[in-house]
C-alpha cells in the first residue's frame, strides 16, 4: 500500500481522474481516500486500463443507480460525501457517467470563500496604499521605530503571502474547472446564434449609415431585467426588430424591419449548460444573447407569437418567476454587500477631514470616488430588489 499526497486535486477532479487511470497503468490502484489529509492510497497489483469518475453528492449512499451497474461501474471507495467509482470497460463504450453537477455546486461554494479572502486581501492593500499614498503626497514626517520582533512580523508577512498565492490559485483553477464541467462553450453558442443572420462589419456600417440599422446602448439592464424585456418588445411592435446583441450585453443593435410579436425572457442562471439550452430551444426560444460568464450566466431569449396567441412564457409559474427574482436580487445582494462595506469603510477614514477643512485635494478626491461607488454598487442592490417587489405586486 502506498500513500500519495495531492492537496489540490478536488479543484480539477477531470485531472484527478486521468491520474488515477495512470496510475492503474503502472500497476497501482486506487483504495482509499482520506479527505482530510488530501492522501490517496494505492494497493500495488498488475498493470490495468480502468477508468475512474469522482462523484460529490450529500444524499447519494454507497449503493450505485442500476444503470451505472449495468455500464459496468462499480464503488471503489466513499469518504464523506466524495465516492471514487472505476469500470474497465473501454471509455468509448460506457454510455452512462455520473452527472458533475454535485462537484459543480461544491467548488462554487470554495470559490466565493476565496474570492471572500481574496476581496479582504484586496482591502488591506488598497488601505495600506491609501496610506502610504496620504503620508507621500502630504509630507508626514514618519519614523520607523526598531522591533525586537521583526521575525514575527517577517513569519506573519509570508503567512499571508502564502495564503494570498493560494487564494488566487484557487480561484483561478475553480473558475477554470467549473467552466469546463459546466460544459460550457458561450463562445460556441453565441456564434452558432449569430451565424444565423449576421452581416460583415462594413455592411453594418451601411446599414448604420442609410439609417436601416439603429444601434442602442443599455447598461445594468441585469438589475432589472423586466424592463428589458418590455423594452425589447416595445422596440418590436414598433418595427425595431433585434439584429444582434454585443458581446458585453451593453449594446443592442436593430434592423428595421416590420412589427412583430415577439416574447423576451432574460433569464439567469448560477450554472448552465447544454442541456438547459437544448430544453428552451426545443421549446421554441431562440438564445439571442448569451454572457460570457461560466458561473452567473444570462441569456436573452426570444419567441415570436401571432396576433391573439397567449404570449409565451419561460417561467410559466408566477411562483418559481418570483423565487427566481429572489434569488437575483439575493446573488446580487451578497456580491455587492462587501464592496459597499469596504467604500464606507474607506469613506469614513477621510470624511471627518473633509468636514473639519483639513482635507487635501486627494483627500477630496478619494472621498467623493468612494462615495460614488458606494452608490452605484447600492443603487445595483436596490434596482434588483426593486425588481423583486414588482414581480411580487403584479402577481398579488
Amino acid at each position: 500500500m502506498i500513500k500519495v499526497f495531492r492537496p489540490f486535486w478536488s479543484y480539477d477532479v477531470t485531472k484527478t481522474e486521468a491520474w488515477l487511470s495512470e496510475m492503474a497503468m503502472k500497476g497501482y490502484h486506487f483504495a482509499e481516500l482520506n479527505r482530510w489529509t488530501r492522501c490517496f492510497f494505492f494497493h500495488q497489483g498488475v498493470s490495468k486500463t480502468t477508468n475512474y469518475r469522482i462523484d460529490y453528492d450529500k444524499k447519494k449512499g454507497n449503493e450505485l443507480s442500476s444503470s451505472l451497474v449495468a455500464e459496468g461501474w462499480i464503488k471503489v471507495n466513499r469518504s464523506g460525501n466524495w465516492s471514487v467509482i472505476s469500470n474497465q470497460t473501454a471509455v468509448e463504450e460506457i454510455k452512462s457517467f455520473t452527472v458533475r453537477e454535485g462537484i459543480i455546486k461544491h467548488n462554487r461554494k470554495i470559490f466565493y470563500l476565496f474570492s471572500g479572502l481574496l476581496l479582504y486581501f484586496s482591502f488591506i492593500a488598497i488601505n495600506n496604499f491609501l496610506i502610504f499614498g496620504f503620508v507621500l503626497f502630504n509630507d508626514v514626517p514618519t519614523t520607523v521605530v526598531e522591533s525586537p520582533f521583526w521575525i514575527i512580523t517577517y513569519v506573519g508577512f509570508g503567512i499571508a503571502a502564502a495564503i494570498l498565492i493560494v487564494t488566487i490559485y484557487s480561484v483561478l483553477k475553480i473558475y477554470k474547472t467549473n467552466k469546463d464541467l459546466s460544459n460550457d462553450k458561450p463562445s460556441n453558442l453565441q456564434t452558432r446564434n449569430r451565424s444565423e443572420k449576421r452581416f460583415s462589419k462594413e455592411k453594418e456600417k451601411q446599414l448604420k449609415q442609410s439609417g436601416e440599422l439603429v444601434v442602442k446602448w443599455k447598461f445594468g439592464w441585469m438589475y432589472g431585467p423586466d424592463k428589458l424585456e418590455k423594452w425589447l418588445e416595445m422596440m418590436e411592435g414598433e418595427g425595431f426588430n433585434l439584429y444582434r446583441v454585443s458581446k458585453t450585453g451593453t449594446v443592442f443593435r436593430f434592423l428595421k424591419g416590420t412589427s412583430r410579436k415577439i416574447s423576451y425572457c432574460a433569464d439567469y442562471q448560477n450554472i448552465s449548460n447544454e442541456n438547459y439550452f437544448d430544453m428552451h430551444r426545443e421549446a421554441g426560444w431562440k438564445s439571442v444573447y448569451i454572457s460570457s460568464s461560466s458561473l452567473q450566466k444570462w441569456t436573452i431569449w426570444s419567441q415570436e407569437y401571432s396576433e391573439g396567441d397567449e404570449q409565451p412564457e419561460i417561467y410559466s409559474d408566477r411562483s418559481n418567476h418570483l423565487k427566481h427574482a429572489r434569488k437575483i436580487a439575493l446573488a446580487y445582494t451578497l456580491m455587492f454587500l462587501p464592496m459597499l462595506f469596504l467604500y464606507s469603510l474607506l469613506i469614513g477614514i477621510f470624511i471627518d477631514d473633509v468636514f473639519d477643512n483639513n482635507a487635501t485635494k486627494l483627500t477630496v478626491i478619494f472621498t467623493v470616488s468612494f462615495a460614488f461607488y458606494f452608490l452605484i454598487f447600492g443603487s445595483y442592490i436596490v434596482r434588483t430588489w426593486l425588481y423583486y417587489l414588482r414581480l411580487r405586486k403584479q402577481f398579488n
